[in-house]
């Protein structure tokens, strides 16, 4: 009992030393506020990133093809109106997500689903964001979606995916 409890001495002794010695430390209050921080390149290096998460999103047409056959990218005009309805600024679904990360951007791809009477069912079928805030903004479109309502004038019956790109 003596031999373990005397290896057990040693060994936290061993590990005090050891945490002391150490030159890994975090940076002291002082050491942090003395590097300067450049908000023109952190701007830009945010804005680098938004570009390269925009490019290498999915487009609709992709989107679709990874869906099935039985849809289809949606015209321009239900491309439009899409874009239109989803940077409402009563509900302002992007602007929620621009308040936890002011450098938000991403594509959201719609799906709008068309009967002979209209449009039946828009929803959120799958997004790219810079950041988890975009989760956010994907909720608050996915409940303005529901009041959304498209006449047979913008499209046959069918299955179309719309993309929209925030930024």
């Amino acid at each position: 009992m003596r031999l373990q409890i005397s290896k057990v001495l040693t060994l936290a002794f061993a590990l005090v030393l050891v945490g002391a010695c150490r030159k890994d430390k975090a940076p002291s209050d002082e050491e942090v506020q003395a590097k300067p921080f450049d908000v023109a390149a952190f701007k830009k290096k945010q804005a680098a990133f938004a570009d390269s998460v925009l490019q290498t999103a999915p487009n609709a047409k992709k989107v679709a093809e990874k869906l099935g056959k039985k849809y289809e990218v949606g015209s321009v005009l239900l491309r439009d109106t899409v874009a239109f309805l989803a940077r409402d600024p009563k509900r302002a679904c992007f602007d929620k997500g621009k308040k936890l990360d002011p450098y938000l951007a991403g594509t959201v791809s719609f799906w709008v689903n068309m009967s002979v009477v209209g449009s039946d069912v828009i929803r959120v079928e799958e997004s790219t964001w810079t950041s988890k805030a975009g989760e956010l903004v994907d909720e608050c479109l996915l409940e303005s979606a529901k009041s959304w309502k498209f006449s047979p004038a913008f499209g046959a019956a069918n299955a179309y995916i719309v993309q929209v790109q925030f930024r």
